[in-house]
């Protein structure tokens, strides 16, 4: 299957930290769920805010990893254990995607592994003909 390429995740073998699946067209790819907290969690406690920018910057890394970049994000959906900060998270959302901003989806749930207050898996499409 030379379309599909798995970036393994360096946390456990069982899943990819993302997956590429390359087309006429151009490439898909979908980043599995990252949290913002501190890896290994014993490293400590971190801000909603701060774990926000964590979330997004590994997303970012993940796509990097990939060849493509925040700009080819077309859809996000994040999971929130309180939407009280949801303003914060909107408001740097809004940093990460400055121009022309993905779909997304945002919903609370009971909880998240790591203890994770916000969680964020994000599509990408990377257009054929750009670098990868």
């Amino acid at each position: 299957m030379d379309f599909l390429k798995h970036l393994p995740s360096p946390i456990a073998p069982s899943f990819s930290e993302a997956l590429r699946i390359d087309t006429p067209a151009g490439c898909w790819i979908f980043v599995s769920g990252q949290v913002g907290v501190p890896l290994p969690p014993d490293k400590g406690s971190v801000t909603f805010e701060e774990e926000v920018r964590t979330t997004f910057e590994r997303i970012r890394n993940s796509l990097g990893k990939l060849g493509a970049g925040m700009d080819h994000v077309v859809s996000i959906k994040t999971y929130l254990t309180d939407l009280g900060p949801y303003a914060v998270f909107s408001r740097i959302r809004g940093e990460f995607f400055p121009k022309d901003p993905p779909t997304s989806t945002a919903v609370q749930v009971a909880g998240l592994l790591l203890n994770a207050k916000i969680e964020i898996d994000a599509i990408a499409f990377l257009p054929a003909g750009t670098a990868a």
